[in-house]
């Protein structure tokens, strides 16, 4: 319980009345006076926190969004993607455009995009959507910058940034899935959803940057000793 409460900043007496409401599970109790609390206790006070503090809601209605059935381990809100998209007005997902259409507008070699999408920088197919054909472009930039391959540089280099960030995107969304379920409407999540990537995006620009300049620290050091 001396855990529970410094991790949530929920008292204790708010706790047990919240398991006499039935907002909480009972613990599981492997010996008489102990009672081991878990992560669903706080996932719980962290959503009735929020729910109560953001949105004013009564008890009462918090006790029915906990409880609402949820399909397996994630509660599914269908068009979340599309309401994201639209929200930070992302380009259309949609393949639609040609690869050679794409390689013309993007100003590279039909070769070269093709190399994108095997490093699986862009989806595969005979078209790419118009979010893909920015990626490209912004390839592009980059190229025009130094970053082509007189200097050095492939298109198969991109693929550090996929390994890298799929298993991150995919643990962000499983979490904040794990994290909302049974506990926002549609409306919430998608505002959630965009602050999340909107916010998060500059914390991992930020962290990214410093981690960068901190590499680039270590290897002056070692190239000096």
């Amino acid at each position: 319980m001396q855990e529970l409460e410094r991790l949530s900043g929920v008292g204790r007496e708010t706790i047990r009345y919240y398991i006499r409401m039935g907002l909480l599970p009972e613990p599981t109790r492997p010996k008489p006076n102990v009672a081991n609390y878990d992560d669903e206790h706080l996932r719980r006070l962290a959503v009735i926190r929020r729910l109560q503090q953001q949105r004013y809601l009564p008890l009462s209605f918090i006790k029915d969004l906990l409880d609402r059935p949820t399909h397996g381990k994630f509660a599914a809100f269908p068009g979340l993607e599309g309401r994201l998209a639209q929200d930070l007005d992302v380009p259309s997902l949609e393949p639609v455009i040609p690869v050679e259409e794409a390689a013309t507008l993007a100003g590279m070699p039909l070769q070269e995009l093709l190399r994108l999408m095997t490093a699986g920088v862009i989806a595969e197919g005979p078209a790419i959507s118009a979010y893909d054909l920015a990626l490209v472009q912004t390839w592009r930039r980059a190229q025009d910058q130094g970053f082509g391959e007189t200097g050095g540089f492939f298109s198969e280099d991109l693929a550090i940034y996929v390994e890298a960030l799929a298993p991150l995107a995919k643990a962000e969304v499983d979490r904040f899935y794990e994290r909302i379920s049974g506990a926002a409407d549609p409306d919430e999540a998608a505002r959630l959803g965009r602050q999340g990537i909107e916010i998060l995006g500059e914390l991992i620009l930020r962290l990214r940057t410093r981690l960068i300049l901190e590499r680039v620290a270590e290897l002056n050091r070692e190239g000096e000793g």
